[in-house]
């Protein structure tokens, strides 16, 4: 079901809207990107508002053309993209155990 989500869009449409971002975690996030790659994908409306991965924007605005995000347009799969994503990045800091 993810993959249908999933598409490829040019970086210059999503729209950030995020203003207090954590500058450490931004070079901590261009270090991990560069090593393992973006495995979290952007969230963004079908208006293209950036929902989840203001820190992950940041890190690759920079280094992007096109790049693979979520398209959503339901609440529902807005908050569960958002908490699957952060799933995700704890799990590669080794801060999620074996249940």
């Amino acid at each position: 079901v993810f993959n249908s989500l999933l598409k490829k869009v040019s970086f210059d449409i999503i729209k950030p809207h995020q203003q207090n971002l954590n500058k450490e975690l931004i070079i901590q996030l261009k270090k991990e990107i560069k090593e393992e790659g973006l495995l979290c994908p952007l969230v963004i409306n079908i208006n293209n508002k950036l929902i989840d991965g203001h820190h992950r924007y940041e890190a690759i605005k920079d280094k992007c053309t096109e790049i693979d995000v979520y398209i959503v347009n339901s609440k529902y799969m807005k908050k569960y993209l958002s908490t699957l994503n952060s799933y995700v990045w704890f799990d590669t800091l080794e801060k999620l155990k074996d249940y």
